[in-house]
């Protein structure tokens, strides 16, 4: 869990940089002033536009902060769980059906590759991690992270899994649906950047720190308490 949390700051680094990057041009009117390689200098404008391109950007930095922290939360709890050597008897119940659903997941290939010596294979794999008392693993897979992180599904994350569930954070859902829009090519940098000041775009911010940051606490407190065991 120390890794994540150093990575969340390291990303959190960044970002107040890109932010400080975008108070500071809307200020006022701000040139470019670059030095050519014969001593010359050259003075370029800051364009509205690269402004409004610089400020919808900010929705993808954030997405990303959202994406890779809860990524790398789920990451550290379930490493968390396999340095316990846990069977599925010592899983709690929420984790014994994320188990049972990580097995399935091949199921999930269509209805053409599902035969019944899969099936046969899959359901003979299961009893016998059971029976034989294996080591569980379990792997991000079978926790749905899809491009479509908002608070609302880091809320049902943490209900499979078992740790506190964060207030709050519907800033988070219009973080994803501009990430989105952008991604997918739905609407140009210009359109979504000229939607927001930098001061909204800082609230946003704010906002994904303030909830990412009560997620990882739950977090660690979870991995602490070691209530993945039943």
């Amino acid at each position: 869990m120390n890794n994540t949390k150093v990575e969340f700051d390291k990303r959190i680094e960044e970002i107040n940089i890109y932010f400080q990057l975008l108070t500071t041009i809307d200020k006022g009117s701000c040139h470019i002033h670059c030095k050519a390689i014969d001593g010359g200098e050259n003075v370029e404008p800051i364009d509205i536009e690269l402004i409004k391109i610089l400020k919808a950007n900010g929705f993808l930095l954030l997405y990303n902060l959202i994406e890779a922290t809860i990524r790398k939360s789920i990451e550290a709890i379930f490493s968390a769980i396999h340095l316990e050597n846990l069977t599925f008897q010592q899983l709690s119940d929420k984790l014994k059906k994320l188990w049972i659903n990580q097995k399935a997941l091949p199921l999930k290939e269509g209805i053409d590759a599902v035969t019944y010596d899969k099936i046969r294979s899959l359901l003979e794999n299961v009893a016998n991690s059971i029976i034989d008392n294996q080591i569980m693993q379990l792997k991000t897979e079978c926790v749905r992270i899809s491009g479509n992180i908002d608070a609302r599904s880091i809320r049902e994350i943490a209900a499979k899994i078992g740790f506190e569930q964060s207030k709050d954070g519907s800033l988070l859902d219009t973080i994803k649906k501009k990430r989105n829009h952008l991604a997918h090519g739905e609407f140009t940098f210009g359109e979504i950047g000229k939607e927001f000041s930098v001061n909204d775009m800082i609230k946003y911010k704010d906002s994904a720190c303030a909830h990412l940051t009560d997620v990882l606490k739950n977090i660690e407190d979870y991995i602490a308490s070691k209530k993945f065991i039943k």
